[in-house]
């Protein structure tokens, strides 16, 4: 599918902030080119202007508040168990309450079809160990099904599923080594953790290259953790976070165990693809 003028509308909202609401994400409408094709899209943005990458939230900062520039309501979801959806109406606003355990990663998504396959999901992290934490929100996409969505169509998901493009933050190899939150940079002998969200419509599994993780949360498969391994499944909807100890130098890397996967609209390499660089 090639390239086509964006016609989504960019509603620019203020919120007034409490003191005990400190800090904003917007819902935010427009479109973004991943390896030739242009796609629609819903972020959670830092600001009421359209961003590529869906912002991370950061739990122990207290409640947020998510004001919805998009023009339908939308029903936010937090993976944690026990937490109630919540309604952000257009053009209107709620808080989100964020009371989870420290050392967990979660998810908060849309509950609609259309915040779902545009791409309305990202991170929210807990207080970890004192250590550099990195970031992959693992996703895919259908740009056809994406103009539908925009054009406030519904897509028929029991239609054979063929997504053109895959993504790690929202960036597809060789953009997801400009990433600082997806591309590992350390040096030997340094702790490193890395929270893994499965967005997407399909389950995957990460291959790493030089080294072997440790498990610490695997949201679909409790008894893993603990575990040590090369190659870690992350089912859809599942959220996972692993430990990477580093004894030697060198560019490794990561990627999906799935040969479409590492591809940008069939063309190789690409998609879920980065690196982790070790400095002596």
């Amino acid at each position: 599918m090639g390239a086509r003028p964006l016609t989504l509308m960019l509603i620019s909202l203020s919120v007034k902030l409490t003191a005990a609401q400190v800090d904003s994400v917007w819902i935010v409408p427009g479109g973004v080119v991943l390896g030739g094709d242009t796609i629609a899209a819903l972020r959670f943005c830092d600001s009421p202007q359209f961003q590529a990458q869906n912002e991370t939230l950061e739990a122990w900062l207290g409640p947020w508040v998510v004001v919805n520039g998009d023009s339908v309501d939308h029903v936010l979801q937090m993976s944690e168990e026990g937490e109630p959806p919540i309604l952000v109406p257009a053009g209107g606003s709620s808080t989100l309450n964020m009371a989870m355990p420290s050392n967990s990663t979660h998810r908060l998504r849309s509950l609609t079809q259309r915040g779902d396959l545009l791409g309305l999901e990202t991170m929210v992290r807990g207080e970890w160990e004192d250590f550099p934490h990195y970031e992959w929100n693992l996703n895919e996409w259908d740009p056809s099904a994406t103009w539908s969505l925009a054009a406030l169509e519904e897509v028929d998901e029991t239609e054979p599923y063929v997504p053109r493009q895959f993504t790690i933050n929202d960036l597809n190899f060789p953009l997801t080594l400009e990433d600082s939150t997806a591309h590992v940079q350390t040096s030997v002998g340094d702790v490193v953790l890395i929270s893994i969200a499965n967005h997407g419509r399909m389950d995957q599994v990460l291959h790493f290259h030089g080294f072997h993780v440790e498990i610490l949360q695997a949201s679909a498969h409790e008894n893993r953790v603990g575990w040590s391994k090369d190659t870690v499944p992350v089912k859809k909807g599942e959220c996972v976070v692993v430990k990477l100890e580093t004894n030697q130098s060198g560019e490794y890397p990561v990627h999906a165990h799935n040969l479409v996967a590492v591809t940008n609209a069939g063309f190789y390499p690409g998609g879920m693809i980065t690196i982790i660089t070790v400095e002596p």
